[in-house]
């Protein structure tokens, strides 16, 4: 249990850099899918007003 502590103290740059980098991609994914919703949604609204 120390090394993992000893490991993450020696490595929290690298650490914080990878939650950074999980965080951006999570972002993206999150924007992607609300558009795809969205233009979905239109188009279902389309549709039901022929």
């Amino acid at each position: 249990m120390e090394t993992i502590i000893t490991w993450a103290k020696e490595n929290y740059d690298l650490i914080s850099l990878g939650f950074g980098v999980l965080g951006v991609l999570i972002g993206i994914i999150s924007v992607i899918q609300a558009r795809k919703e969205a233009k979905q949604a239109k188009k279902d609204k389309k549709n039901k007003t022929k």
